[in-house]
């Protein structure tokens, strides 16, 4: 009686360590994967005023591309209404070139900027609200299960059933300079209205390319007061005189 309890204790135990290591195993997510566990999933949160990068929240497997979610400031001159920018940037880490982000989605500059793996993929958070997503969708409705950073750089987000809902390579976009003069959501660094006249940079005012004047009009509406008209004038004057010079001689 007690080998069989000793023997029926021990079943018990080995039983329990395995369907212990195999949960584990199932919730253990692959290299240059996220697996989602909850509704909203928050990956990175970047509070006001913290604008330096952070670790990668996802590397591929192989460690060549990694992807880091940036707080971008608006620079100095760059107009706008200076708020800050945040986006999703995937870089190669031999390079540090971007090869991938998001659009620069503008945030008050004082909420929190949060990366969520939601229902519609990845999304950005302005304080508590939406800001930008990768608008997923499952093609059988399933709900979004994972993210991930393959090794030729491209970003993915598949369905519950392991089905392909999103890829960043169809949405390509890079080197945005997010919150700089001239990127998405703020003014060109020289603003049109702010070049000379005729876009001749250094002209006096009404002087064109070449040294010349442009054409005006002179005493009593002719045209003539500019350098072309001018000489039109000279040359009509001289002609005169020649001949009235002719007639009085014969």
């Amino acid at each position: 009686m007690e080998l069989s309890l000793s023997s029926f204790l021990l079943y018990f135990s080995l039983s329990s360590l395995l369907l212990k290591l195999s949960a584990q195993t199932d919730n253990t997510a692959l290299p240059g994967t996220i697996e989602r566990a909850v509704k909203q999933q928050v990956l990175v949160a970047i509070p006001p005023g913290e604008t330096a990068a952070l670790p990668p929240f996802l590397t591929s497997p192989t460690g060549k591309y990694a992807a880091t979610f940036l707080r971008s400031p608006t620079a100095p001159g760059a107009g706008g209404f200076g708020n800050d920018f945040c986006y999703i940037q995937v870089t190669d880490t031999a390079t540090g070139e971007s090869v991938w982000e998001s659009e620069c989605a503008p945030v008050s500059t004082s909420n929190t900027c949060s990366l969520v793996f939601s229902d519609d993929g990845l999304e950005i958070f302005d304080g508590s609200n939406s800001a930008w997503n990768s608008d997923a969708q499952s093609s059988g409705g399933n709900p979004l299960q994972s993210l991930e950073l393959v090794d030729e750089g491209d970003m993915r987000i598949r369905d519950k059933e392991g089905e392909l809902a999103w890829k960043a390579s169809e949405d390509p976009r890079s080197n945005q300079r997010c919150g700089e003069a001239g990127s998405p959501g703020l003014a060109a660094s020289v603003p049109p209205f702010a070049q000379p006249a005729g876009g001749n940079s250094g002209m006096v005012f009404g002087q064109q390319a070449g040294g010349g004047v442009s054409e005006g009009y002179g005493f009593g509406g002719q045209m003539g007061a500019g350098s072309g008209g001018g000489r039109n004038v000279r040359v009509g004057v001289e002609i005169w005189w020649v001949v009235l010079f002719c007639f009085t001689t014969f």
